[in-house]
């Protein structure tokens, strides 16, 4: 029985009060940003991360964490379905707000599952999976490059920003939402609330406040407002004329943390306003820290531009801020216990500032957009007290084995006692016995990663495979879905022994024969593709095969088949395992850890 079992057994709930999730989802951070990490495979850091490293304090730190990719929008795909990026529309994610929207028709979030269970939902921040929008008419709008209703050509279809995205996060679970879709970094600078474009932004007695808008505002903005003010001299290709380049007028990059923020703490203060009885769940996607690096001078007071070394670390520390005042208006209205708070990053960190000596994959070979380590591995801390203020995490405890962010579409819904069907969460693992402090079983056989143009496969033994992706990398096919060579890896192309080579400078791929590479290749394949009934593709073993509304693992092994699964267990004093705990509250708990999922 796993250490915090007396406590499970006290209160089979798991919670007596069903627990908030908040999910902090940071922009390009590596391990090597956060304090915290220091020994914990981040090998130096010039940022000070205060408020992260509380979380850590009073939680769990997980070494081995991984986003399912090494770029920012298909890890946002697959931390909210639990799918690899290419079992979404586009293979390597939806990077553009005027495309379709990246998460296919039928596939389930994180969201909805929450939702489903009577949770209040909030997103807050960048999205990054398309959506697409209307011109004047309400048709589709289809042309490349922005054109609006203050041109010059009465005749022409413009974008009618007033209708919003023609599919939104609004339509995936989320009960609430403010969001810029691409957070700071491309057009179109607009925030929108719950869909609709917000107007009248300004700060005041200090806090920021908006209306929604009444009328369509949207503005070009010339070469010298967007190299100078607000992307930081990082455009490339300045405007044409072709209209590319839009937004409203009160765009400004260095105060979207602080009205992400805003937006945040106010969807908290109305929910306690309005709905206490509920549990909420608010997915935060900070803008911090992808570039452009613009820190503002102050957040909320707080000194930032300057602070630190580069501008980048003075963003890491605005980060670290956001979290800071996310905890506090949890904690200072009684909810941060009974929180579920998960900090985590959506890949791996970026090198701006590698001058200064500051390190931020840390131990490990690579950055964002990388296949190696450093690309995908980041940051993954869980704090989660009850009500009481009992811990249900151990408090300054650390969890050595791995996981995938995608592994939190099974584990909520694990915790939900809400088991999902074959076609969900195709690569979800549950890792909730690990939330409760339980290592006894390493619940992953294997773990999968990708980019644009290639897939990494590492087993349990420490050896990671690498192979490249055929032809084109983000081309949708007719039907609505990947084509299938964009989602085969047709050859291998390094082998890493982690074990003995972390920084995944030795490529042993030659001492692997022919045959045995094939074998690597056709696993990883068969995890991938299409394959046992299962038409999606799933590299990990489904919930609930026969949709019955219980787990299968436990259906098996009370029977030994899902067909004949004997209910009686929920009558019975039974404890199979001699761990104290009978049958029927290790099922309500799910913290059966000896059967891997």
């Amino acid at each position: 029985m796993f250490a915090i079992g007396a406590f499970l057994v006290a209160d089979i709930a798991v919670a007596q009060e069903t627990p908030n999730v908040v999910i902090f989802y940071a922009d390009d951070v590596g391990i090597g940003d956060i304090t915290a990490y220091q020994g914990r495979g981040g090998s130096t850091t010039l940022s000070n991360t205060p408020n992260v490293d509380a979380l850590a304090n009073e939680g769990m730190v997980f070494t081995d964490a991984h986003s399912a990719a090494g770029l920012c929008a298909p890890s946002r795909y697959s931390l909210l379905t639990g799918n690899l990026p290419a079992r979404g529309r586009f293979h390597a994610g939806q990077f553009q707000a005027q495309g379709e929207f990246q998460i296919l028709p039928g596939q389930r979030t994180i969201a909805n599952l929450l939702k489903d269970a009577n949770y209040r939902t909030g997103f807050v921040g960048k999205v990054h999976l398309g959506g697409g929008f209307q011109d004047s008419e309400g048709n589709p709008y289809e042309a490349r490059n922005f054109r609006t209703a203050s041109e010059r050509n009465p005749g022409f279809k413009f974008v009618d920003w007033m209708r919003g995205f023609r599919t939104s996060v609004n339509d995936i679970g989320f009960d609430y939402s403010f969001v810029s879709h691409d957070g700071i970094q491309s057009t179109p600078y607009i925030y929108f609330e719950n869909n609709r474009p917000i107007d009248r932004l300004r700060f005041d007695a200090g806090a920021w406040e908006w209306q929604p808008a009444t009328a369509n505002r949207a503005v070009v903005f010339d070469d010298d407002y967007i190299a100078n003010l607000l992307l930081g001299g990082e455009i490339e290709e300045p405007d044409t004329g072709r209209n590319n380049i839009v937004g409203w007028p009160y765009w400004d990059s260095s105060k979207t943390g602080e009205v992400y923020t805003q937006a945040a703490l106010n969807f908290i203060r109305n929910h306690q306003r309005n709905t206490p009885r509920q549990p909420f769940y608010l997915q935060f996607s900070s803008q911090a820290v992808h570039i452009p690096h613009t820190p503002d001078e102050r957040f909320f007071g707080r000194r930032v531009a300057g602070v630190e070394e580069t501008p980048h670390l003075d963003m890491v520390r605005e980060m670290d801020l956001q979290v800071g005042a996310i905890v506090r208006e949890l904690r200072n209205r009684n909810l941060l216990d009974n929180t579920i708070f998960v900090f985590t990053s959506d890949n791996g960190g970026l090198r701006f500032s590698a001058q200064t000596g500051h390190s931020t994959s840390g131990i490990y070979n690579g950055h964002k957009g990388n296949i190696l380590e450093g690309g995908h591995s980041v940051p993954f801390i869980v704090r989660w007290t009850e009500s009481n203020g009992r811990d249900v995490t151990p408090r300054g405890s650390q969890c050595n084995l791995p996981v995938s962010q995608m592994d939190l579409f099974s584990t909520f819904a694990d915790l939900l006692e809400s088991p999902q069907g074959p076609d969900q969460g195709l690569d979800s693992t549950s890792i909730l016995p690990y939330f409760f402090g339980d290592f006894a079983t390493e619940l992953r056989q294997s773990l999968i990663v990708a980019t644009r143009s290639s897939y990494a496969i590492r087993f349990r033994n420490g050896v990671k495979a690498i192979g490249d992706v055929n032809g084109p990398t983000n081309v949708e096919s007719a039907a609505g879905g990947p084509l299938t060579n964009l989602v085969t890896p047709s050859r291998l192309t390094a082998v890493y022994n982690l074990q003995t080579d972390v920084t995944e400078t030795t490529n042993i791929l030659s001492q692997f024969s022919n045959r045995r590479q094939e074998r690597i290749l056709d696993f990883l394949r068969r995890r991938i593709e299409p394959r046992n009934g299962f038409p999606s593709g799933r590299s990990t073993r489904p919930q609930d095969v026969d949709g019955d509304g219980l787990f299968d693992y436990w259906e098996r092994r009370g029977s030994g088949s899902l067909s004949d699964f004997d209910a009686g267990i929920f009558q019975s004093d039974r404890d199979s395992d001699g761990d104290g705990l009978t049958d029927a509250e290790e099922y309500f708990l799910r913290s059966d850890a000896t059967t891997p999922n």
